[in-house]
């Protein structure tokens, strides 16, 4: 029984890879196509990378600024101005990310440009993600880095309001 299965499997690949259509392109413009995708996929990891690093610095800052207030124990203006600078940090990140993001959609636009000049299989395997599914977790982490350095906010200003009470 395993044994005609397997067969069955092998013959549906074999009828599957005798389907794929190539590419159009001459080797010379499908190699400059498939320079031009690595370096759009070695982009979007960049900007990926990069709005969590900008995530983190933020939460460090955050911490310092704590930090900061406690160690020279601050009063109620000088923790005033903590926080506005806090408020003008919190805004400045967030458009970074929104920034972010939209490189990381032209990059997408890139891609599927492309891709359109790839080969049949070229185009299933990039379609076993769906562009709605991708653009729910690119977006659905956008707001959690937003939400994250808001908290990150939040929090310091409460800390900032205790030192300042202390």
């Amino acid at each position: 029984m395993a044994t005609a299965d397997k067969k069955s499997h092998d013959s549906n690949e074999t009828e599957q890879l005798s389907d794929i259509i190539p590419t159009a392109l001459d080797d010379r413009t499908h190699s400059e196509m498939g320079i031009l995708y690595k370096e759009s996929t070695e982009t979007l990891r960049f900007i990926k990378n990069h709005q969590w690093k900008t995530v983190g610095a933020t939460l460090l800052t955050f911490l310092g600024i704590i930090f900061t207030a406690g160690f020279v124990h601050a009063n109620a203006a000088m923790t005033q101005k903590l926080m506005g600078i806090t408020i003008i940090l919190t805004v400045a990140v967030i458009f970074t990310l929104t920034i972010y993001q939209f490189w990381m959609h032209n990059e997408q636009r890139k891609i599927d440009m492309l891709s359109g000049h790839m080969s049949s299989l070229f185009h299933d395997v990039r379609a076993l993600k769906s562009r709605l599914e991708g653009n729910l977790h690119r977006y659905t982490l956008l707001a959690f880095m937003i939400l994250t350095v808001i908290l990150g906010a939040v929090v310091v200003n409460l800390a900032l309001n205790r030192v300042a009470l202390a």
